[in-house]
């Protein structure tokens, strides 16, 4: 049995060990290698590939036990399941064929991005975050009440933004509590 499937699986976020075996030559970003540790025993390991940086074998990128390795079996690529755009470009496919490939990408997003609504909390906010607080001086007053409430020490922030940052602060914290 080889040491350390789970925890090469789970860092690479695979379902399973490729089955694809590295031809040698080509590059690839992520594979999986089977290490031969300085005990006799094997364990899978992280590793990558690039010639253009002028490697000429397979770096082991990840090792998971504590003891050293003495040599590399295997190395098993994982495949790049998901292609972006500028992937499509450099593929080895007729323009007609691209052209699908960049549409199939396209709706893929479409529907990933469905439903999908960007909204920022604070925005609905007032200004100083809460409603009974209207300027600066007043923000100073209400966070020095707080603390001496909440019988907390520290600075009181000078600058706007970290004011309304604090105040921000105490706002979560307060709807955390209140759920």
């Amino acid at each position: 049995m080889i040491q350390f499937e789970k925890e090469v699986l789970a860092y690479l976020n695979i379902p399973s060990i490729p089955k694809k075996e590295h031809d040698g030559k080509t590059a690839f970003a992520k594979g999986v290698a089977v290490i031969e540790t300085i005990y006799g025993e094997d364990a899978y390991a992280v590793a990558s590939f690039s010639p253009e940086d002028g490697e000429e074998t397979p770096k082991i990128v990840k090792v998971f036990g504590q003891e050293p390795f003495r040599a590399v079996k295997n190395v098993f690529v994982v495949p790049s399941y998901m292609a972006s755009a500028e992937d499509v470009d450099d593929m080895d496919l007729d323009e007609q064929s691209k052209k699908n490939a960049k549409e199939i990408l396209k709706e893929a997003a479409d529907i990933e991005n469905e439903g999908v609504k960007e909204e920022n909390p604070i925005d609905e906010l007032p200004e100083w975050i809460f409603e009974e607080i209207h300027s600066k001086q007043e923000a100073v007053a209400w966070l020095k009440n707080f603390q001496s409430r909440n019988k907390q020490k520290g600075r009181i922030p000078t600058t706007d933004e970290n004011i309304k940052l604090r105040l921000y602060s105490i706002y979560c914290e307060l709807q955390n509590k209140t759920k």
